[in-house]
């Protein structure tokens, strides 16, 4: 089963994108970054950028979030509810609505946050407070404090509607690459890959278009009946015109149930989706008994 597993993993990884619905940096994952605070007594303070203009915001983790009014003088009067660490207390304040506020690569658009006078708050640090950078929006920027290294850390945005409407895109283009496996046509699936084709198994690698076709079509495309694949989406990113992929996925047949993990990078090139790369990795495999 040793060179039998490598091939079954090559259709399942060829496969997957043209199911995924679900973006990269360069040619591997995209990892978290992390961004340095300053400090205002004991508390972090992040530089933040509201409508492309950089301020400064108290990070309190117990807290909801909030604008200095000082700094932000537009929006109508209200009345909100705003956290503390030990308690909500009711207030009018004026709401203010921003069009997007960003730290780092990662974006919120049209929030509308209460704007109070912070600033006794920006006279005991010593310098320009404009805001409070609360729980609420902490969680939607997907960021975490590390007050120890006094950093933020970013984890990965999620796809943005650009970013989907590109998957969408590679989704469609790639149609007929699923057309092609299901026909067991080895030379319409060969033009699925880019010329550069790199395929990584735990047994082998095989570079180029032709090579990894070749290989396809003499171990797989004779198999009857042909084997079963499903696959469940873990993560996907994009980058330009690149799309990075991680994975779940099951092949069956008659004689066989087969389960791994991969990653693989798909690119656009003269309005034609190929894969670049797979790289895969087995998690179970077991031979079903004949009767």
């Amino acid at each position: 089963m040793g060179t039998q597993r490598g091939g079954l993993m090559f259709v399942s990884a060829a496969l997957v994108c043209l199911f995924a619905v679900p973006s990269l940096h360069a040619q591997t994952p995209p990892a978290e970054s992390e961004i340095p605070l300053q400090r205002c007594d004991r508390l972090p303070v992040a530089i933040v950028e509201v409508n492309k203009t950089e301020k400064r915001f108290l990070v309190d983790t117990a807290a909801t979030s909030m604008l200095n009014q000082k700094s932000f003088r537009s929006g109508r009067s209200t009345d909100v509810r705003v956290q503390s660490w030990n308690k909500t207390t009711s207030l009018s304040a004026r709401e203010v609505v921003l069009n997007e506020l960003s730290l780092g690569d990662h974006h919120l658009q049209n929030l509308k946050l209460p704007a109070i006078d912070l600033s006794a708050i920006a006279k005991a640090c010593g310098g320009p407070i404009d805001g409070i950078l609360g729980v609420d929006l902490l969680e939607q920027l997907g960021v975490t404090i590390d007050l120890q290294r006094s950093v933020a850390r970013l984890g990965v945005p999620p796809p943005n509607s650009s970013e989907l409407s590109l998957i969408a895109d590679m989704e469609r283009s790639m149609k007929e690459c699923s057309d092609a496996f299901n026909d067991a046509d080895a030379v319409g699936l060969a033009f699925c890959f880019d010329r550069d084709f790199v395929l990584s198994l735990p047994e082998a690698e095989y570079r180029g278009r032709d090579q990894a076709a070749n290989y396809f079509r003499e171990q797989y495309f004779n198999m009857r009946p042909h084997v079963h694949m499903s696959m469940t989406m873990n993560d996907q990113r994009v980058v330009g015109d690149i799309v990075w992929s991680s994975y779940d996925y099951t092949l069956e047949s008659a004689a066989f149930h087969f389960a791994g993990r991969g990653m693989m990078l798909c690119r656009k090139s003269e309005n034609r989706w190929y894969i670049l790369s797979m790289h895969e990795s087995p998690i179970t495999s077991t031979a079903i008994p004949k009767h």
